[in-house]
């Protein structure tokens, strides 16, 4: 077997990391821009430094950014997160040390940071589960580890909520001790104005969570944490612990759960609640953590009668789900995914975007051409009209013909029409995690 053969998926091909941190101005532009776009697209994803990593999930951030405005594409620059861990700070128990210390370094770049980036109050952050989040500044250099001024003493996940009717950023954090998951609400601000314990037997992963409007909905899967991260998985999947979903006051009060099918939720799409108080989560679940392929799915909670309905949307293999952000904890009607293909060895070798329309129940592909293969994508409001198609799409989509990578940008009103722009980006951008829009207005000083 050849050494190319011999190395796993996320160190070859398009999903192989770039060696070089490049800034270029002035991009090229097939098609053309709208000129709403006036603000920067962000994505983050692994990108090893000095070694291989063990897993996909394992390898340093990089953040990748392309700035938008006037119909032009002004400028491309892609940064590695300069995490503690990045720079070879020595992570583990010193002689005589405790793990309790170890695992405070940990917190503080300890992570790799590269899975999502946000803006927050004026904030960009760089997220990993891990650890504690990385601020960086517009230019998307490292500014440092940010505590939320020292309120955050957990790891914090990757996926906060923005509550589009509070401005409040809801987040959490997990771990292997106690307390093994914390409830944070941020206000708009970036002061977090509540810290909560929820009482858990033991952590288990917790990659994403929802909120709707009045709730917060956490996934205990059997995928049980049995240490601290580390140069390995921390997961254990348990066939006796029982899959719940655990409903939490935003305003305070008890928390109850709900039992429902073994499997463990990959990410979410949103939640909301009826008009009759039934909770609806949408989401991509796996039967079995990195053994079963995800699909879209949906979980229903009746809160008055404690009864329960769920089942899968469809049978096509799907991850990265999105949806308008203006529509977050509310009803919404149409879901973007990440439609994975052709399969070799477990592995999809192509891919393709997917909308879903629950007012329908139908859905519909984006074909965007031969070998290109798009990475998750995210709306971009065209103005402040609410509906849920008055804006455009953004993914960065890998043309293995020239082995390059352009920023797609797609009319939401008209998805699966031909793209309306292709920013032609300077080197190939590796398959990666998950990225933000962040309008020009809220971008730092």
């Amino acid at each position: 077997m050849s050494t190319l053969e011999a190395e796993p998926f996320w160190l070859r091909g398009p999903f192989a990391p770039v060696a070089d941190e490049v800034t270029a101005h002035d991009l090229p532009v097939l098609g053309e821009l709208p000129r709403e776009l006036t603000g920067t697209y962000l994505r983050n994803g692994p990108n090893p430094k000095d070694s291989p990593s063990r897993h996909w999930w394992f390898g340093d951030g990089m953040v990748h950014g392309v700035h938008l405005e006037g119909g032009k594409a002004r400028w491309y620059r892609n940064r590695y997160v300069r995490t503690a861990r990045f720079h070879g700070t020595n992570l583990g128990p010193a002689d005589g040390e405790d793990a309790s210390a170890a695992r405070a370094r940990r917190l503080r770049g300890g992570g790799t940071s590269n899975t999502h980036v946000i803006e927050h109050a004026g904030r960009i952050l760089s997220m990993v589960e891990a650890a504690l989040p990385m601020q960086l500044d517009r230019e998307l250099s490292t500014v440092g580890v940010f505590d939320f001024d020292g309120a955050v003493d957990t790891p914090m996940t990757a996926h906060p909520k923005r509550c589009p009717l509070t401005g409040e950023l809801h987040f959490f954090g997990y771990q292997p001790i106690r307390p093994y998951l914390t409830y944070y609400i941020a206000d708009a601000a970036g002061r977090v104005i509540t810290k909560r314990e929820i009482e858990l037997d033991g952590a288990s992963l917790m990659h994403d969570f929802a909120i709707t409007r009045h709730h917060a909905l956490f996934f205990d899967s059997p995928a049980r944490m049995t240490r601290d991260w580390g140069d390995g998985m921390p997961f254990t999947w348990s066939d006796t612990h029982r899959t719940r979903i655990g409903v939490v006051p935003r305003a305070g009060g008890a928390v109850r759960w709900f039992d429902f099918e073994p499997g463990y939720l990959s990410h979410t799409a949103n939640a909301f609640e009826r008009d009759d108080g039934t909770i609806v989560l949408t989401g991509a679940r796996c039967a079995r953590f990195e053994v079963s392929p995800p699909f879209l799915y949906h979980w229903e909670i009746d809160l008055a009668s404690g009864r329960t309905r769920e089942g899968a949307i469809d049978e096509r293999v799907v991850d990265f789900p999105r949806t308008d952000d203006r529509r977050t904890g509310q009803p919404h009607r149409y879901t973007y995914v990440v439609e994975l293909c052709d399969f070799v060895g477990g592995t999809p070798t192509s891919a393709r975007l997917r909308r879903y329309d629950a007012a329908t129940g139908t859905s519909v592909a984006q074909d965007l051409g031969p070998q290109n293969v798009p990475g998750e994508c995210v709306f971009a409001p065209r103005s402040a009209d609410p509906s849920e198609d008055a804006g455009f799409l953004l993914s960065i989509v890998y043309d293995g013909a020239r082995d390059g990578s352009d920023l797609v940008v797609l009319d939401a009103k008209n998805f699966g029409a031909a793209p309306l722009a292709r920013v032609r980006l300077p080197q190939r951008v590796p398959f990666g995690f998950h990225g933000s829009w962040v309008p020009a207005a809220h971008a730092p000083s």
